[in-house]
């Protein structure tokens, strides 16, 4: 495991025992935010990505990397994460049948939908030679919208 780039970015491979070590690194980052409510939703949709990624990112148990990138940008609070997995659009995700009762719904499927409700912005790449890169980005609560610049 690693971290670089002023302690902003940590590296390791896609096992579940490297989520305790990622969320570490989340909260260290998350702690020092002042808006609570937006560090808490970045953090909890990090941690949905990651935990994807490390649970149906690479076929056949094999570990392979996973980059996790916070960055406190003016505005907004942005959380990257890199992987070399099954390339996989968050977009392609199928909504959650949420309207069904609780006692009929298939176990899972709503992470994506968690997700993409807890921040502002998803961004997601295809990485050049395979893999993805999701970009997450809440804003602010005392920034107006449209004050971060976003580069994915």
């Amino acid at each position: 495991m690693s971290a670089g780039g002023g302690g902003d970015e940590i590296a390791c491979e896609a096992r579940p025992e490297s989520l305790d070590p990622i969320f570490a690194f989340l909260d260290r980052h998350c702690a020092g935010v002042t808006d609570r409510q937006a560090a808490f939703a970045i953090r909890l949709a990090a941690e949905e990505v990651c935990a994807n990624v490390i649970a149906h990112g690479y076929p056949g148990g094999e570990a392979g990397p996973i980059r996790v990138r916070f960055e406190h940008r003016p505005g907004a609070l942005a959380v990257t994460v890199e992987d070399r997995a099954i390339p996989f659009d968050p977009a392609d995700a199928p909504p959650p049948p949420i309207e069904e009762p609780w006692d009929v719904r298939p176990i899972g499927g709503v992470g994506w939908y968690l997700v993409r409700r807890m921040v502002d912005e998803v961004h997601h790449e295809a990485r050049p030679g395979g893999g993805n890169r999701v970009t997450l980005v809440k804003r602010l609560a005392d920034q107006p919208a449209g004050t971060s610049e976003i580069v994915t």
